[in-house]
C-alpha cells in the first residue's frame, strides 16, 4: 500500500496517522476565522475551542481594521491541542488490546 522508501514501516502506524490528522486539525482550528455578525458589528473570530483572536471589520460608525488578541486563550488552545496529540497513542494503544 505504501512505498517502503517513502514511508518506513515504523512510521505507518495508526497512532502516527492519527497524530498527523490531529495536527492538521489543530492548524485549521487555530487559523480559521469564522464570521460573526451582530446588528452593528461584523467580525471574524479565530480559534477553537477558545477564541484567541477577533478581527473587527465593520462597526456602526463604518469600516475598521481592528484586532483583539488574547495570548492566554491562544496558549491554552495550543496546550490543549498538543496534549491531545500526545494522548492519542495512549488512547489508541489501550483500545487495540
Amino acid at each position: 500500500m505504501f512505498n517502503s522508501r517513502l514511508f518506513p514501516a515504523a512510521f505507518v502506524k495508526k497512532t502516527n496517522i492519527l497524530q498527523i490528522v490531529v495536527s492538521i486539525l489543530m492548524l485549521v482550528a487555530l487559523l480559521y476565522g469564522r464570521p460573526v455578525n451582530y446588528p452593528d458589528n461584523v467580525n471574524n473570530q479565530h480559534g477553537f475551542p477558545l477564541v484567541w483572536g477577533t478581527h473587527q471589520l465593520v462597526t456602526i460608525a463604518g469600516p475598521v481594521d481592528y484586532w483583539m488578541v488574547s495570548l492566554t486563550s491562544l496558549a491554552v488552545d495550543i496546550i490543549l491541542w498538543i496534549a491531545l496529540i500526545f494522548v492519542i497513542p495512549l488512547i489508541v494503544d489501550n483500545t487495540d488490546s
